[in-house]
Order: structure tokens, then sequence, then C-alpha cells
């Protein structure tokens, strides 16, 4: 496919790089669907080990007497109604999900911003007069000058427009 330009110029819509807002979307719905994955049967987990009520404990009782231990063959018994005593859940099985769900945040999210926001700022740094670039709004022009923060693109013949050095989002390859 091909886009023409009132200068007559015209350029591939292959070479250009499209900034894609889905693809930032996937990605952070796939974190919360993880997030929620690992996170749900942990709450579940933790609910299922907590004491619903506080444990009932049992009245005392009197030292088993010698007979009362051969009839019930020696062995003690925990008595009727009494709930044995849940180890709470540690510090760390309670942050782990927390832990688990910010890894996956930092290598789905935060890194590969990271890494984008660095190649922006070497191409920013490698413009020079006569390089044909591509801005952010999709003006496509070809550099005139460059100051430190303003560049002058040449959109057509004679007619010329400054803008934000920040604002150029990538160098085309070829000619426009």
């Amino acid at each position: 496919m091909r886009i023409g330009l009132t200068s007559g110029r015209k350029i591939s819509t292959k070479s250009l790089k499209v900034n894609n807002v889905m693809k930032n979307f996937k990605v952070s719905s796939l974190v919360l669907v993880l997030g929620v994955l690992i996170v749900a049967p942990w709450v579940q987990g933790v609910a299922q080990d907590a004491p619903s009520a506080p444990p009932v404990v049992a009245p005392a009782q009197p030292a088993p007497s010698a007979a009362s231990a051969s009839v019930s063959g020696g062995s003690s018994a925990v008595a009727p109604g009494v709930a044995s005593a849940q180890p709470a859940p540690s510090l760390w099985s309670m942050a782990m999900p927390f832990l688990v769900m910010m890894a996956v945040m930092y290598f789905l999210m935060i890194r590969p911003q990271q890494k984008k926001m660095k190649e922006h700022q070497a191409l920013i740094q490698g413009l020079k007069a006569g390089d044909e670039v591509v801005t952010q709004s999709g003006i496509l022009g070809s550099i005139a000058g460059l100051n430190d923060k303003v560049v002058t693109l040449e959109v057509a013949r004679g007619v010329q427009i400054k803008v934000l050095k920040a604002q150029v989002q990538q160098v085309v390859k070829g000619s426009i």
C-alpha cells in the first residue's frame, strides 16, 4: 500500500513503524490476568486456613485413673468439639504473590518501555541535516536544520516547519 503526499513523493507504509496502542493494551491485560490467576488461589487458601471462630477450649478434665486408662486403651483422644489450632500464614507466603506480580510487571511493561526510551534517545542523538524523518503526528519531511530542542523540517520545496526534536519518531530509510 502506498500513501500519496501533496508534494508528489510517496512512501511505503511497510517502512513506517506504527505506534501500536493495542500492543500496550494487550500487555496490560496480560499482567492483570496473570495477577488475578496468581493472587486468587492464594487468597482462597488463606481464607480456608484462617479459623472462622476462635478455637474452643475444652474444660479441664481430671487426670485419668488407672481403671479408665485400661478401658480406653491408654491412648489420649482429643475431646469432641475442640478445634485444632492452625498456624498463621507466614509473612513470606503473604508477600509472595505480590512479589511475583511486580516481577511480571517489570519484565512485561517497565523494562520494554525503558528499552524503547533508550532507542528513541539514540535516534534523537543521531539526527543530522538531510535525514528524512516521520514525526509522531505523521508529518513526513527532510531535516533542513537542527538546534538543541528544535528540528526544521522541509515538507515540500520551499516549505519548512519547526517541530520539537523529541517529536521525531523515526528516520526513514530511502527516499520519501
